[in-house]
């Protein structure tokens, strides 16, 4: 690293990093003709280390005696930056690396971001004032982000061409070597295109045009001519066919076999039809063996997807109320820890035992495929009631769960099932599998080692899901999140020392959300991580308001464990603080106990980058998880939240008192401080005052309200 002790001749004591300043929006009266030279040059930057200089150079000329631009390249306890371009006396050049404390030595006069908000983006750091008539440099850094951005924009699509050319290139050499031919078929142009390959395949003389459909039909047995049929019309393609054996007689009378498989490519609208072709004219024999690999699975012997696929289209086109379609989705209970303890020969000795099993129960004329992994499937057309498909999912649980011997176990293996069972007349194939998957998901919910039938209940619970997740997308995509502030009081003298911030949904239909009708669903679909951020974000923005007003008050706010978990959020953090300039001293994180008792190493990370910048952690809700109290001492807590179902009937039992004063008792020998949740009654009030409860919050002390609204802020 370069030093920094002496780049500016001394730089007195340490001061705080200046805070960016958002760029855009700067509204300052500046010469036009200023602004419009510095974009002109900025324009005609051809690469963004042209850029870097030109940037730097404005500014200097500008009249700032010392110019940095910095990119961040990494973020940790100690931010690194690395040096892009620098004019002046500071003795660095570009590559020099800084931490956060040598930009503070420096005492910067400005810093700028070039695209607010976005940590990839250079900042740019000056020391002095600009000269009159010169372009500040908020405009000079909103003029150079653009320029940035479009530059950057450019090279990420030139490299995606030349990836693309690269892949298309290794792919027709992969073509080749395989011996595979392609071929078409493009509504738009009505031909099917044949690729040189398949044009030698065919015996085709060099310069014949690509056949239209009916030509390219004409050529192919007419007993084989079934998988073509259906080529321009979409919906009969709506997935990757098994493949199929066609015979061809060319020009010279000589009949070949190939083995096709095809594949639509785009919309529903407009569907261009792919295919493969290999020449398997060797013999009837060699031809039987590639076509069951092709469709068979390798492990196990089953059907594989593609023709489960095939026979589970025709079954349905034949289906009636009368002689509906049933799936019964099946897959091993903890067949991952049999993988991960008796390793996975055995875990494959398993699955093929597994199989023939589920093939001698399986009623003639079904077909029963393996999807992956310990997945598979039962398909049996002309079902009469669902009870039907019950008892015969029954029946596969009850034979899978007799003992397995397998080689290398000195005693049998007991492994149990669960089953999703969907019984359907009408629809499609993918509309099926999904009613049954989510009645798989039903019988594991349930304890495992059983089946569930789909019904309506489990279709609107999954439609209140994906809308719950919808409302979630779209209120971060149009800042329909709110947060609302409970007061935290100091139960010693009821005065005002912290609110919690909790976050509401406003939706366009439904109106103001409580937490309870979206959160599950954002923690499901990982979408916690988004609104968690969002509120972080918030609270440090609103805490940095109450501190410039004068105001102490601490903030509260929940941050989930899958936040925790993100690899980013440590450095989101960072940024937020940084680029917000509010004080982590002030924030009180807390956490579930179920994020303390799976503390992995990167929630351990995220949870050690909080404490490093001032803030407090703590447990929120004890006693609705699993209360044990040995994850205490795994990490370093400052608070601990009782949950109000123990706050609840303080004062009116005495075991009700014994267990809370416990509770206390125990927080304050770890040296934790103590916060009752859901005080609603003076009684419940004075009973945690004489425990010797530290804090306090619920209706009793005041409802969570918009910050406007909050009074009696601590100074």
């Amino acid at each position: 690293m370069t030093s920094t002790a002496d780049a500016t001749g001394g730089a007195g004591p340490d001061p705080a990093i200046p805070r960016p300043v958002r760029a855009e929006g700067a509204g300052l009266d500046v010469t036009a003709a200023a602004v419009l030279s510095a974009q002109r040059c900025f324009a005609d930057c051809p690469d963004v280390d042209v850029l870097a200089e030109e940037l730097v150079a404005q500014a200097f000329l500008a009249g700032h005696q010392r110019v940095l631009l910095l990119h961040t390249v990494a973020r940790s306890r100690h931010r690194e930056l690395e040096v892009v371009a620098a004019r002046g006396d500071l003795l660095l050049v570009p590559g020099s690396r800084l931490v956060g404390a040598d930009l503070a030595r420096m005492s910067p006069t400005s810093v700028v971001e070039l695209v607010p908000g976005d940590p990839r983006a250079p900042r740019i750091a000056v020391w002095g004032s600009p000269l009159a008539g010169a372009a500040p440099l908020e405009v000079l850094a909103g003029a150079g982000g653009a320029a940035w951005r479009a530059l950057t924009a450019a090279a990420h699509e030139r490299a995606a061409r030349i990836e693309l050319a690269s892949t298309e290139l290794l792919l027709s050499g992969a073509l080749r070597l395989a011996g595979l031919g392609e071929w078409s078929w493009d509504p738009a142009a009505g031909v099917v295109h044949l690729d040189g390959r398949l044009r030698e395949m065919l015996q085709m003389p060099p310069g014949a045009p690509d056949p239209d459909l009916a030509t390219w039909r004409g050529q192919i047995h007419p007993d084989d001519r079934g998988p073509f049929t259906g080529v321009e019309d979409p919906a009969a393609h709506a997935g990757t066919s098994a493949p199929y054996p066609f015979r061809v007689t060319l020009a010279d009378g000589q009949v070949k076999t190939f083995l096709g498989m095809s594949v639509p490519l785009g919309s529903a609208v407009h569907t261009e039809v792919q295919g493969l072709v290999l020449d398997v004219s060797g013999g009837d024999r060699s031809t039987g063996e590639l076509v069951r690999l092709a469709q068979c699975d390798s492990l196990t012997g089953l059907a594989n997807r593609a023709v489960l696929d095939v026979r589970l289209a025709e079954a349905l086109a034949e289906a009636s109320p009368s002689r509906a379609v049933a799936l019964v989705l099946l897959d091993l209970d903890r067949f991952k820890l049999v993988n991960d303890t008796l390793g996975h020969q055995v875990g494959d000795a398993l699955l093929r035992q597994v199989a023939v099993r589920l093939e001698e129960a399986a009623p003639a004329g079904s077909t029963l495929a393996r999807l992956g992994g310990d997945e598979f499937v039962l398909m049996v057309p002309g079902v009469d009631r669902p009870e039907s498909a019950q008892i015969m999912a029954h029946n596969l649980i009850r034979r899978l769960r007799a003992p397995l011997v397998l080689p290398g176990l000195p005693e049998p293996l007991v492994c149990t099932s669960s089953a999703g069972i969907a019984v359907g007349w009408e629809g499609s194939s993918d509309e099926l599998f999904r009613n049954a998957d989510m009645a798989l998901y039903r019988a594991k919910d349930a304890g495992r080692d059983r089946c569930a039938v789909f019904d309506s209940a489990m279709r609107d619970d999954a439609r209140a899901s994906r809308d719950a997740e919808h409302r979630v997308r779209r209120a971060l995509r149009t800042e329909g999140l709110r947060v609302v502030w409970q007061p935290i009081v100091d139960l010693r003298d009821d005065r005002l020392v912290a609110a919690e911030a909790l976050v509401r949904l406003q939706d366009p239909v439904e109106g103001l959300m409580q937490p309870s009708s979206f959160v599950d669903t954002a923690e499901d679909t990982g979408l916690i991580v988004d609104v968690d951020t969002w509120v972080l974000q918030e609270v440090l923005r609103q805490l940095r308001e109450w501190r410039l007003a004068g105001s102490t008050m601490q903030v509260s706010f929940n941050v989930s464990g899958k936040t925790l978990e993100h690899p980013s959020f440590a450095h989101r953090l960072a940024h937020s603080v940084e680029s917000t300039g509010a004080s982590g001293a002030s924030l009180l994180a807390e956490v579930t106990e179920r994020t303390l008792i799976d503390l992995s190493s990167t929630t351990r990370a995220s949870l050690g980058e909080l404490r490093s910048i001032g803030a407090r952690v703590g447990l929120d809700d004890f006693g609705t998880g699993y209360s044990s109290l040995s994850y205490l001492d795994r990490f370093p807590l400052a608070f601990l939240k009782i949950d109000m179902s123990f706050v609840r009937p303080l004062g009116q039992t005495a075991r009700a008192d014994a267990v809370v004063q416990a509770l206390i008792s125990l927080a304050h020998a770890h040296g934790m401080v103590v916060t009752a949740e859901g005080v609603e009654t003076e009684l419940q009030a004075r009973t945690l005052r004489d425990m010797g409860c530290d804090r306090a919050q619920g209706w009793l002390f005041g409802r969570p309200v918009a910050a406007e609204l909050l009074t009696g802020l601590p100074l």
